[in-house]
């Protein structure tokens, strides 16, 4: 399921509690409207109730015809605040005597779906009654009765009133909510942003101080991690150089007890096979073919003790320089696998990297072209090799090649090279990336800098 934005979440659980609470407040208004109408009747039926019984008493004392009896003229000239009742005067054998109305509406301004439901909710027969007394007896029955036009109206006015001032209220409500959950929520984003930083490498990155406690106390823990991260990768690049730097020294060692001590017995071994065999000559012939046996394997053990020598340790690195050796290499690399072509293009002053770096670059290539020979089954292989220059601190090593293999995630575990490769650029401080090749199959880039390359000038 695809996540929500948490300031889209709050913000339609806003609208969600606005929408009910302007429902509630709806049904409220209606009510309330409702029954100030039917207090109003009540309030009007008791005011011509005192009027009424007031003129009967007039009329008992010769202060008033009986004809006029009842008069509404008091009520018909009272304020506008009673406008939309009628008043009804019934005798008790329920005849009607006089009526009157005061106040109408003229222009119906509520949608049919709003009468429906009132009219649903309250109907149409609504008012109050009072009956009219003069000396302990009841003469008539007051009707007041709200008209259903008028309540209609001032119901569905005041709702919309209502209605207007919740909306506003809500959508107010919305952007400060939006402003204030943008500079709340602007800290998520910059610790989102650092945390993909440190995940693709850059330990360096830190998060500022910030406002909320919260936040702040999440940005220490990410900074206070981040800082180990650093710690712990720099000592682990650390290790690793001073482990390539044994295994080198190691190399170097075992290529010296290898020539000095191998080579000279092989040597030692030869020319006793050459005196042999001219001894055999002269006093025994049928010695001839085990004496040049013995010279075949001599030789035999003489090109495997090369060929372990170069993969151990070229012997002729300091002399030759790092051109020579790749060069030589790749062509060594072409006799063994004619299957694949490798073309190795080289730029920039190769020769004058120190040493230490140029055997990396060395094992980094070997290492490549052995994964290109196992998972790529690939045609072609590019070498590309650019040294630092005047102005210049870092080489770039680019090994393309068109084989089936796009990805290295599946490479990148022990055991294979790639993870090698890796380890070795981290140790001298570099940046090894993996892309898809503009031949079809992995480009593998990395990026070192060299430190103490001697530039044009002649300084460090």
């Amino acid at each position: 399921m695809r996540p929500i934005k948490l300031n889209t979440l709050l913000m339609l659980l806003v609208i969600f509690t606005g929408s009910v609470a302007m429902s509630v407040s709806a049904v409220v208004a209606l009510y309330q409207s409702n029954k100030e109408a039917q207090d109003q009747a009540a309030q009007i039926a008791n005011s011509v109730k005192q009027q009424l019984e007031w003129q009967l008493l007039k009329a008992h004392n010769l202060m008033q015809r009986p004809t006029d009896f009842p008069d509404f003229f008091l009520w018909q000239n009272s304020n506008s605040s009673i406008s939309g009742f009628c008043i009804q005067y019934e005798t008790l054998e329920g005849r009607l005597e006089r009526s009157l109305c005061k106040g109408d509406v003229s222009e119906e301004i509520w949608p049919a779906w709003f009468k429906t439901l009132y009219l649903y909710q309250f109907g149409t027969e609504q008012g109050s009654q009072r009956d009219v007394v003069f000396n302990e007896e009841v003469k008539g029955r007051i009707n007041v009765t709200p008209s259903f036009l008028v309540m209609l109206h001032r119901a569905w006015r005041d709702m919309s009133n209502l209605m207007e001032m919740s909306v506003i209220t809500v959508m107010t409500l919305c952007i400060l909510l939006y402003i204030t959950l943008g500079w709340v929520l602007k800290p998520v984003h910059l610790t989102t942003a650092a945390l993909g930083k440190i995940q693709a490498g850059d330990l360096s990155v830190r998060l500022p101080d910030l406002r909320v406690k919260e936040w702040q106390d999440t940005a220490q823990s990410i900074n206070a991690m981040a800082s180990t991260l650093q710690e712990t990768f720099e000592e682990r690049k650390q290790l690793s150089m001073k482990l390539l730097h044994l295994q080198e020294e190691e190399r170097r060692h075992l290529c010296r007890e290898l020539h000095d001590e191998l080579g000279q017995s092989l040597t030692g071994l030869r020319a006793i096979a050459y005196y042999m065999e001219g001894e055999a000559k002269d006093h025994c012939p049928s010695l001839l073919p085990k004496v040049s046996q013995i010279t075949e394997i001599a030789q035999q053990m003489m090109g495997l003790v090369k060929t372990l020598l170069f993969k151990l340790r070229p012997a002729d690195l300091d002399e030759l320089g790092l051109m020579e050796n790749l060069s030589s290499m790749i062509d060594e690399w072409n006799t063994k696998h004619q299957e694949v072509d490798c073309h190795v293009v080289t730029e920039g002053r190769c020769d004058e990297i120190p040493a230490a770096i140029a055997v990396n670059l060395l094992r980094i290539v070997q290492e490549s072209l052995t994964n290109v020979v196992k998972h790529a089954s690939a045609s072609r292989v590019e070498v590309f090799l650019c040294c630092p220059y005047s102005g210049r601190e870092q080489l770039l090593l680019q090994i393309e090649d068109n084989g089936n293999l796009t990805r290295a995630e599946t490479l990148l575990k022990p055991g294979n090279g790639l993870l090698g490769v890796k380890e070795r650029v981290n140790a001298l401080n570099g940046e090894v990336n993996f892309a898809r090749s503009a031949l079809g199959g992995l480009k593998v880039e990395a990026i070192i800098p060299v430190l103490g390359y001697e530039v044009a000038d002649g300084t460090h």
